[in-house]
C-alpha cells in the first residue's frame, strides 16, 4: 500500500468503527504517513500495548476494508500486524510526546518521536530500515544521544539485546557518514 491506499483504509475503518480507537503505529506505515517518498508496505504495525481499541470492533472495521489482523504467515496482501508486548521493540510513549499522524471521526493514528521511530528500526537495521532512518533524520534534527537515550527506554529484553546495541553503534557510524551526526 502507498499513502493513498493507507488513507483509504483508515477512512474506511473510521466509518466502520462503533467506538473511538487510538492506534499507536510505527514502522513503514508511520514513515508513509510522514510522507516518505515512494515508501510502500504490506502491513500496518500497531503497538498493541500502547493502543486503545475494542479488539472486536477494530477487527470488524479492519476486515470491512479488506485488512485482516495478524493473518497467517504466508498471507501476502495488505494487513494489520498487532504487535504484542513480547515482540514490541518500541519504547513506551513519553506522555504527551506522541505525534498525531491521522485523525478521523472515531479513529486516531499516533506515533512516537523521530528518536523512538529510529530506535525501533535497530532490531533489524536492514537497507530499508536505513533508508527510513535517513528520511526520518532529514525531517527533524535528532542527535545521536537522543536515539541512544530512546534505546535505553526500550522494553526488556530489547534494551540489552546484543544486535540492537551493535546496530546502535552501526547507526552512530552511519550518521557520521551521512553528515547528520
Amino acid at each position: 500500500m502507498d499513502k493513498r491506499q493507507l488513507i483509504a483504509y483508515l477512512e474506511g475503518m473510521d466509518r466502520s468503527l462503533q467506538d473511538d480507537a487510538a492506534l499507536y503505529i510505527y514502522g513503514s506505515a508511520a514513515c508513509i504517513l510522514l510522507d516518505e517518498p515512494g515508501r510502500t508496505s504490506l502491513d500496518i504495525d500497531v503497538a498493541g500495548p500502547y493502543s486503545v481499541a475494542d479488539e472486536g470492533d477494530l477487527r470488524r472495521a479492519a476486515e470491512a476494508v479488506g485488512l485482516p489482523v495478524n493473518p497467517d504467515e504466508d498471507y501476502e496482501g495488505d494487513h494489520i500486524e498487532w504487535i504484542g508486548p513480547l515482540r514490541l521493540c518500541l519504547q513506551p510513549p513519553a506522555g504527551g510526546a506522541e505525534t498525531m499522524l491521522w485523525r478521523g471521526r472515531r479513529l486516531r493514528i499516533l506515533t512516537g518521536s523521530i528518536a523512538d521511530l529510529v530506535t525501533s528500526k535497530l532490531i533489524r537495521y536492514d537497507d530499508i530500515d536505513q533508508s527510513d532512518i535517513r528520511y526520518l533524520l532529514g525531517q527533524r534534527r535528532v542527535r545521536f544521544e537522543d536515539i541512544e537515550d530512546a534505546t535505553k527506554r526500550l522494553p526488556a529484553p530489547f534494551r540489552d539485546d546484543a544486535l540492537v546495541l551493535q546496530n546502535l553503534e552501526n547507526l552512530r557510524t552511519d550518521m557520521q557518514t551521512w553528515g547528520v551526526a
